[in-house]
């Protein structure tokens, strides 16, 4: 088969390079930080679209988690048809935030015509004087790169006299650009049989950008703040490609994180009054910020922390975090290291991503780390989502790509967007994109049909998943209102065993102002009898058998009104 090629007739050749857009993260859980990240990616892209961009390729973690929402993906291919309908290429390769066991959302884009995943095959943009060899390899373990065969790796074709470059992409923490990582740079083009002028890089979040052996390596860096410790402005890469290849960094304007430092006083006590005024003085920079208070000192006051937080929120800002530092300096000085107190998601993160967990492991992270999963009920969500893994997973043979993989050919039919592979986390709306066949065929959509009958599947499984929520719901509804029963009959009895115990006394009273003491004992058996016969039907209206009344007492007549009251007596 042929190489995928894309021409242009310009003589200088511009490559968007950009990654780790983490689609879909609602961070600190606020759906207006979910907006945020999709709108930095929608900049990033309109940016290629405005200066005339040759291609955009990403390096890894396009969505944040393996199972983006409905909307996630909507609003996805709509950025992208974007791209397309301006006749620019999107590349990219698979990171580990949405790295799937089997098919990955990339190549439901590229079946779309949205998309090409980069592999051992060259991906090449054709100019007058000069043709890009685009190679990619998603994200490895250590484990997984041992086993990982490089000899699939093709030469590029004869370029016909022009000057060529080549490019590969990966997601990794590579050293030497980040000094001291496990894994480096010449792990993964030492055993390529290819000079790659520059290897394009995700998964670190900060810009960096040296030159090693002879090639350029660089990240992008993020395109939104993951972390409150990602303090250095967002950005993307520019690569051009004229008579020498230059990599230019362009930055993007994002949500401001406003850290207000407070301290205590030489006795270590913080004021409550005094924290409003310093928290005061920045209104203007808080309103719309992601703002951190961070309290350092002595620990000797308790503060307040929900008061504050929403005291900032209620000056504007779009999310507030108290982060109490105090007395975490050692007697020496020297601070505690390596724990960002107001980022423990990032630094979970980091801690599972040193794990080297299965996709099971991941998803029994993600199922004990959900907020909205009740502790009562992680057992039964891991025992389902568990049971639902197992029975889609091919356990018999791991999805391989002919481009990365062996030499084993890729079966479309067979192993393409199995339904099964449908997975999706949270309700959504359906947000915009394709509707039908028609619809995706208008926004210019290669194989519409597929297309449809994808974002049909999604659809599908979203309202099983409401079926099922409203289904359980109402189990847990039904289970309230027997518990309630339960517990108003329980009131009704110990109402009717009060009111026994008074009559009780008063007969006992009656009876001795009658009789003597000892009569008492005298009473005839066959009364005692008629007695018990009298009281039957009192236990069958719901009173307890060890319940006794008074020898010689009426029976009293017991309706549902008086266990439930009159409004419960139908």
């Amino acid at each position: 088969m042929d190489n995928v090629t894309y021409r242009t007739e310009k003589s200088e050749i511009k490559i968007l390079h950009t990654g780790d857009t983490h689609l879909g993260s609602r961070q600190y859980h606020s759906d207006i930080r979910r907006r945020d990240f999709f709108e930095s990616f929608s900049k990033v892209i309109r940016d290629a679209v405005e200066n005339n961009m040759d291609a955009v390729i990403h390096t890894g973690d396009l969505f944040d988690s393996r199972n983006p929402s409905i909307e996630d993906l909507m609003e996805t291919i709509a950025v992208l048809t974007e791209l397309k309908k301006a006749g620019i290429p999107f590349l990219g390769i698979v990171g580990n935030h949405e790295g799937k066991q089997n098919t990955q959302w990339l190549d439901i884009f590229e079946t779309m015509g949205l998309a090409e995943r980069l592999g051992s095959k060259p991906v090449i943009v054709d100019g007058p004087n000069a043709q890009i060899y685009f190679y990619g390899i998603d994200n490895l373990s250590g484990p997984r790169l041992a086993a990982f065969d490089f000899s699939v790796f093709e030469c590029p074709p004869d370029s016909g006299g022009k000057k060529t470059y080549h490019i590969l992409a990966l997601h990794q923490l590579l050293d030497p650009v980040l000094p001291g990582q496990p894994l480096s740079a010449d792990d993964f083009t030492g055993p390529i049989p290819i000079q790659f002028d520059a290897v394009l890089l995700g998964d670190n979040h900060k810009y960096e950008c040296i030159k090693h052996n002879g090639a350029w390596l660089t990240y992008p860096g993020s395109t939104e703040r993951c972390s409150a410790a990602e303090t250095e402005p967002r950005s993307y890469n520019i690569l051009t490609f004229e008579n020498e290849m230059s990599i230019t960094r362009r930055s993007i304007q994002t949500r401001d994180f406003v850290t207000i430092p407070i301290s205590g006083d030489d006795k270590g006590e913080i004021k409550l009054d005094e924290v409003y005024t310093v928290i005061d003085s920045y209104s203007e920079k808080i309103k719309d910020s992601v703002v951190f208070i961070e309290f350092t000192g002595t620990k000797k006051t308790l503060i307040p922390i929900s008061e504050i937080e929403e005291y900032v929120k209620n000056k504007g800002a779009v999310v507030a975090r108290v982060g109490d530092k105090r007395d975490l300096a050692k007697e020496d000085g020297d601070k505690v290291g390596g724990i960002v107190f107001r980022d423990p998601d990032e630094v979970v993160r980091q801690e599972l991503k040193k794990l080297n967990l299965t996709e099971a492991g991941l998803l029994l992270d993600s199922i004990i780390r959900d907020s909205e999963i009740s502790k009562t009920n992680i057992t039964d969500a891991s025992e389902i989502q568990l049971k639902e893994f197992l029975e889609n997973t091919e356990f018999n043979e791991e999805f391989r790509r002919e481009s990365v993989y062996s030499d084993e050919s890729f079966d479309s039919e067979s192993n393409f967007c199995s339904s099964n592979e449908i997975e999706i986390e949270t309700d959504a709306g359906n947000g915009i994109g394709i509707e039908n066949e028609s619809n995706a065929d208008e926004i210019g959509i290669e194989n519409p049909e597929f297309a449809a009958e994808v974002i049909e599947q999604l659809r599908r499984t979203q309202e099983i998943k409401k079926s099922a929520d409203k289904e359980k719901q109402a189990d847990k509804e039904e289970q309230a209102d027997e518990k309630k029963q339960e517990d108003e009959e329980e009131a009704g009895k110990k109402r009717m065993g009060e009111d026994e115990t008074a009559e009780n006394v008063e007969s006992a009273e009656n009876e001795n102002g009658e009789t003597d003491g000892n009569d008492i004992g005298e009473t005839d058996a066959n009364d005692i009898e008629e007695a018990d016969e009298r009281r039957k039907p009192e236990i069958s209206s719901g009173v307890s058998e060890k319940t006794k009344r008074g020898p010689g007492a009426a029976p009293r007549q017991y309706t549902l009104g008086d266990m439930f009251g009159p409004e419960d007596e139908s």
